[in-house]
């Protein structure tokens, strides 16, 4: 439960390992109650701590590291949707079958630029959607979506083969 402990805008080291000692039981049960295993929720949530090392003003330290983790692990458990069938055909070719086998590059390649562009900036380099949308000039309503088409496009072209 979060405590009724105020942070001040200039957060010592010190006090965010208080404030994250003490709100990572609920969050963690909060992450493994949508979904996440366990060590899945613990990633997020050690992602989330040192994300917030970084920060100089975090008032409710439970809300943010809950909303911070979750966004973590939801981004990671989809670019392991994306890229898990890439993976499994990756894994079941042989090396004497090089037909058979599928590189990243190549399954990238046959999408349109900015469909590339946006996986690339999202999954590969780490960006968040805000990020992605000013790195490329686009707005973030165009990165969710061309996201969502670009998954959906990458997922087709991979089952094909």
């Amino acid at each position: 439960m979060e405590t009724a402990r105020a942070y001040s805008s200039e957060v010592t080291e010190t006090a965010w390992d208080e404030a994250y000692l003490d709100a990572y039981p609920d969050v963690y049960r909060g992450l493994v109650a949508l979904g996440a295993r366990g060590d899945e929720a613990e990633d997020a949530l050690q992602d989330a701590f040192l994300r917030g090392l970084e920060r100089a003003d975090i008032s409710r330290a439970a809300g943010w590291l809950f909303v911070v983790s979750l966004r973590r692990w939801r981004r990671r458990r989809f670019r392991e949707r994306i890229f898990s069938p890439l993976r499994a055909v990756m894994h079941s070719a042989h090396s004497t079958e090089p037909e058979l086998r599928i590189d990243l590059f190549d399954a990238l390649a046959g999408l349109p630029r900015r469909q590339r562009e946006v996986l690339v900036a999202r999954y590969v380099v780490g960006l968040s959607q805000e990020e992605t949308a000013a790195a490329l000039g686009i707005a973030r309503g165009t990165v969710a979506a061309t996201t969502t088409q670009a998954a959906r496009a990458l997922r087709a072209r991979l089952e094909e083969r």
